[in-house]
């Protein structure tokens, strides 16, 4: 008897703020029909728009996971040092079906490098990154990819992402976008 494979996680990462739902809903859609888990940061913009379609595919295989901010829930003393944590205000987002509460905080622009965020989870629990456009955490989640050597394909103008390392592959193309998440294994 075999085991079967697992489906893969897909991590979509992008703007907090901006949808970008031209390019999030139809890739949604997509990485449900082919049967993906989704991950995202769990918040607003990008992730919002990508895990509602995602989400209206009926009878699909895999979840939507969001790896959500916290922060800590002070006792009667105020003292915050209880070890308990509580999402982030407007965390998860509706269409997050698994929220995964992290204590790592959220990556700042000004963070020395190294620091640890938790746009390392994201990444490192991701079987495959799709960046849309974004700011500095998508910037850092598709540099930790580049480190860590995940796969990773940046969706959307190219102007977007003029930043980012040039060997990476860019793309408007949705086909192009899955055609790369299919030979992930």
């Amino acid at each position: 008897m075999t085991t079967p494979l697992r489906p893969l996680t897909i991590g979509v990462m992008g703007s907090g703020k901006q949808p970008w739902t031209e390019l999030a809903a139809p890739l949604g859609r997509a990485l449900a029909l082919a049967g993906y888990h989704l991950l995202t940061g769990g918040g607003q913009g990008v992730m919002t728009s990508v895990s509602e379609a995602f989400c209206a595919v009926p009878e699909r295989v895999g979840r939507s996971i969001g790896i959500v901010p916290t922060e800590p829930i002070a006792d009667g003393n105020g003292d915050a040092a209880n070890g308990t944590f509580r999402a982030l205000p407007g965390y998860p987002n509706p269409f997050v079906e698994v929220p995964i509460l992290s204590p790592l905080p959220r990556h700042l622009p000004d963070a020395p490098p190294g620091t640890l965020s938790r746009n390392h989870i994201n990444v490192l629990s991701s079987d495959a990154i799709v960046a849309l456009p974004g700011n500095h955490g998508t910037h850092n989640e598709v540099g930790l990819a580049v480190h860590y050597g995940k796969p990773v394909i940046l969706f959307g103008e190219s102007e977007h992402f003029a930043d980012l390392p040039a060997s990476l592959v860019r793309t408007v193309s949705l086909d192009t976008v899955m055609d790369f998440v299919r030979t992930v294994r």
